[in-house]
């Protein structure tokens, strides 16, 4: 039995060195795509460009334009006249947030006692991530503006502005770098999708070659045959995910702090859960095409309750149930965790647990259905 499987593992294996496209795309075009989202990432998102209409034209609108200017997140590449002009140049992606300094804004700040001047920021929605960082930029800039006019309001005493004084300490990414959180996500979804992708044409291939109905009246059992289509899919799977673990920590800087037996182990285990899948949809697909356009169809629905896009904590209460039964969603609060925290399997073993329970039925419901095909 073992030498069966052992020759069909190596007939495998040739078919797929001798696809000149298909192995290198799987090896070194997920690398290529985790290296691109990680450098995008990883720099911080500044020199927005900016509209400015400063109808008061003072020596404090413009010192407080500097203060702006000094976060390097803003680009002052506008200065129009009257607010009204700053709708078409955020209508056209001309610029990301506007900013508007009201007349008088200098002498409002000479009273302490009369009205706040009040400086007005439109915000282009339609890119959430800038305008975020943006509106982080301009309160942090007008927090420290109101420090100093109140320091000068109180004689040159520096005192807070608020009787609570948060004192904020980040733990795990303390420089609050996207690329911590979206790389090891990255990393997850390719693994499981390269997984779930091989294995899904492995049998519709042989089906559409015409060479399935000689393995099947060859002297071999199925499930012989459905170990040898496995194993190609782990091994590339596998490379694949070792490649760019690798490079996001040595290039990108991502920190390993846990067990690499423990993180590769529960990778490892995670993959057999997914292949179950692709093997469904293998023997279900006529030809090699349909198998990838399922596969793909399910690495999207995977990709919505993985918590990558959206985090699964702010879905709807029915849709945050349905995620529990995604391996997707369990793999990636481990692979976080371990990756991240440094924390051993005391951390998430309800995850271990509901990811085996997954397994179980994914590939019992694989072997049912699979004896359920006809092969011819």
């Amino acid at each position: 039995m073992f030498y069966r499987i052992w020759m069909l593992i190596v007939k495998e294996l040739i078919q797929l060195a001798r696809n000149k496209i298909m192995a290198p795309l799987i090896v070194f075009g997920p690398l290529l795509e985790m290296s691109l989202i990680a450098w995008a990432t990883s720099a911080p998102i500044d020199h927005l460009p900016t509209a400015v209409v400063d109808l008061d034209h003072s020596a404090a609108s413009r010192a407080y334009l500097t203060t702006l200017a000094n976060t390097d997140t803003f680009d002052f590449n506008h200065y129009l006249d009257h607010p009204a002009d700053i709708t078409p140049y955020l209508t056209h992606g001309r610029v990301v947030a506007g900013i508007v300094i009201p007349q008088g804004f200098d002498r409002q700040l000479e009273s302490p006692l009369g009205s706040r001047p009040q400086v007005a920021f439109v915000l282009d929605g339609a890119d959430p991530i800038s305008a975020r960082e943006a509106l982080n930029s301009a309160e942090g800039a007008t927090e420290a503006v109101q420090q100093q006019i109140f320091t000068a309001w109180n004689g040159g005493r520096s005192e807070p502005l608020s009787l609570v004084q948060p004192r904020l300490r980040v733990r795990y990414n303390e420089e609050m770098k996207k690329s911590v959180y979206t790389v090891p996500s990255e990393l997850g979804l390719i693994l499981f999708a390269i997984s779930l992708v091989v294995a899904a044409v492995g049998i519709a291939r042989e089906r559409e070659l015409g060479t399935l109905e000689q393995l099947m009246v060859a002297p071999i059992q199925k499930v012989e045959l459905v170990i040898a289509k496995s194993v190609p899919a782990v091994l590339l799977g596998y490379t694949s995910f070792l490649c760019m673990l690798a490079v996001a920590i040595t290039v990108f800087g991502i920190p390993m702090r846990g067990s690499w037996p423990l993180l590769l182990g529960v990778a490892f285990f995670f993959i057999f859960v997914e292949l179950g899948i692709g093997l469904m949809i293998s023997a279900y697909a006529k030809n090699q095409i349909q198998g990838l356009m399922l596969a793909f169809m399910w690495v999207m629905i995977e990709f919505f309750f993985s918590g990558y896009g959206v985090p699964v904590e702010n879905m709807p209460h029915i849709l945050q149930r349905i995620a529990v039964f995604f391996p997707i969603y369990h793999y990636m609060i481990i692979f976080r965790a371990i990756l991240l925290k440094g924390v051993g399997l005391a951390a998430f073993w309800p995850h271990v647990l509901a990811g085996a329970a997954i397994g179980v039925g994914v590939m019992s419901l694989a072997v049912w259905f699979l004896g359920r095909q006809h092969w011819e």
